[in-house]
């Protein structure tokens, strides 16, 4: 049970699900506190390029300064997200003005996919009381790393984001789509839409970086670039008869933030087919699931030619997620928090 007299710091960017999580714990504990840390670093797009391609480490005395200049009084809990910023200096300086230390990682720090990303996390790692991860590829990684503070947690929707909105008519025919896909481009995920806008299925890809892929001239047509951001998320989503839930191979995900938020909006799911899926959504009770383009073919076209059936899934899939397994903000950071002041 949260101490509704804690005090808490919550360090991450004022933006996206992080933010939203950060909203969630401040509704369940009133004294929680947050610094932004997008605007740490000056000249973002210059600087994520040295972070990335060359060293952190040439910023870590900088981001130490400007973080540390910002605490003025000590708190019970701290709380640290993604924590690609935090190194072993300004850990080590936390630790001196909390009584416990969390990092929520969402991303996978242990792969090479974003080069040097990660490079100060790891020599931070092993001084967080808890870390929570919501893949369990990350819990056996981390377990080769010798860490053992590891804590595996399932993705988790915001309540007031992720549901059914009401529209306008413009709105519906803006946002009508069969079938969609919100994501940021990778090179499996390219081909594999490329391989389904072949046999000949009807949708729509939103995302970055769609451009990078090598059959980009084949696929723009059904291509909105730039990310989607809240409400119209959401929108998209639930004005679309089935969302695709596909997984970065890079980075081994098997589960993602889109896994719990597409059945939370009450739309029917279609995802790649993990074990980490399978456990909390049903196969063709509460979601539907595919190994290869052409058997996400077969289904959707299944799906759509059987819309009660399609509407049938979506409701149950949204009552597993939200009144099952209440996979909330809020009760994400209640579990969080318990594990690591028991």
């Amino acid at each position: 049970m949260i101490n509704r007299s804690m005090k808490v710091l919550f360090i991450g960017p004022k933006s996206g699900n992080s933010y939203l999580q950060y909203l969630a714990l401040k509704k369940i504990n009133k004294k929680t506190f947050l610094i932004d840390d997008r605007n740490i670093l000056s000249y973002k797009k210059i600087t994520e390029k040295i972070f990335w391609h060359i060293s952190p480490s040439i910023f870590e005395n900088l981001i130490f300064k400007r973080i540390i200049s910002k605490i003025n009084t000590k708190y019970h809990l701290i709380i640290i997200k993604p924590g690609h910023l935090v190194g072993k200096k300004l850990i080590q300086e936390l630790k001196k003005k909390t009584e416990k230390i969390i990092c929520m990682c969402n991303d996978n720090p242990f792969v090479s996919r974003d080069k040097n990303k990660w490079k100060l996390f790891h020599k931070a790692a092993p001084y967080y009381d808890l870390i929570a991860y919501q893949d369990v590829s990350r819990i056996h990684l981390a377990k080769k790393k010798g860490l053992k503070n590891s804590f595996l947690n399932l993705p988790s929707f915001d309540k007031k984001t992720h549901k059914n909105f009401q529209i306008s008519k413009f709105e519906k025919v803006k946002f009508r789509n069969n079938v969609i896909f919100i994501g940021t481009w990778s090179p499996q995920k390219g081909l594999f839409l490329y391989k389904l806008k072949k046999l000949g299925l009807d949708f729509k890809i939103y995302g970055a970086h769609w451009n990078k892929d090598k059959n980009y001239n084949s696929l723009k047509n059904i291509i909105k670039l730039g990310n989607v951001k809240n409400p119209d998320y959401s929108k998209l989503i639930q004005s679309s008869k089935i969302a695709l839930c596909l997984f970065s191979e890079q980075n081994l995900d098997t589960i993602t933030a889109r896994s719990v938020e597409i059945p939370a909006i009450g739309t029917l799911i279609c995802s790649l087919r993990t074990k980490s899926m399978s456990k909390i959504l049903t196969e063709n009770k509460e979601a539907i699931y595919f190994r290869s383009p052409e058997e996400c073919f077969k289904k959707c076209c299944y799906y759509l030619n059987n819309p009660i059936k399609a509407k049938d899934i979506a409701k149950r899939g949204k009552i597993k997620v939200t009144k099952i397994l209440k996979l909330n903000h809020e009760n994400l950071m209640k579990q969080v928090i318990k594990r690591v002041l028991n």
